[in-house]
């Protein structure tokens, strides 16, 4: 059952109250910012363990706000785990590549699943190094150039996107030619939640100019 809006749990550390749902301090919590919602296609991000452990993973605000996301933590992942999984759908790999197709160029719907990698370039590329199965199954990837608003830190070249940035854009780009037009509005909400988060992180810093990227 969906999480109702002001129902998240809050306790006190060394007298700083936190948010259960984010694991972020209370002054800091999205998780109301925007109401859950399904996708017009499933979602699995293989998440390195290293993203896990950093305070602002963006995966975290797509796990909350995407009902039907799932995640798996580590690098190496079983073979049998990964192949139930791409059976079950019509799977996508949302990664660059030669044979990528461009996603305003696929139809998805609910029996669709597209795999996202959470984690620096360096160890995404390790994950899909690693995990062989992920060699057979087909890219999906932007054809339009597209900017990340992450500006926090600047991104160490052009073109990176976040986690949440990556999946919005290919939910929203991809939601006409899949039939799903009416839900655009929600999918921009992904930026508008990512963008509150760094707002509200940059404030904290005291630094409300933003790193132009």
């Amino acid at each position: 059952m969906a999480r109702q809006k002001g129902q998240q749990t809050h306790h006190t550390s060394e007298g700083r109250a936190t948010c259960y749902t984010c694991f972020r301090p209370s002054a800091h919590c999205v998780c109301d910012y925007l109401p859950p919602f399904q996708a017009h296609a499933n979602l699995l991000l293989l998440q390195h363990p290293n993203e896990w452990r950093k305070y602002y993973s963006t995966a975290k605000l797509v796990k909350q706000a995407i009902t039907n996301t799932s995640l798996m933590r580590g690098v190496t992942f079983p073979a049998e785990n990964l192949e139930e999984k791409i059976a079950c759908h019509d799977t996508f790999l949302l990664y660059p590549g030669q044979d990528a197709v461009d996603c305003e160029r696929v139809s998805l719907s609910d029996r669709s699943l597209i795999i996202v990698i959470d984690g620096t370039w360096d160890e995404a590329q390790k994950i899909v190094y690693r995990n062989p199965i992920l060699h057979s199954v087909q890219r999906i990837s932007f054809q339009k150039p597209l900017v990340s608003t992450y500006r926090i830190r600047r991104p160490p070249k052009g073109g990176y996107l976040s986690t949440v940035e990556s999946v919005a854009h290919l939910l929203t780009l991809n939601a006409a030619v899949s039939g799903c037009s009416h839900k655009i509005p929600t999918y921009q909400g992904l930026f508008t939640l990512f963008n509150e988060m760094v707002n509200r992180q940059l404030k904290h810093m005291g630094r409300e100019a933003e790193i132009r990227v």
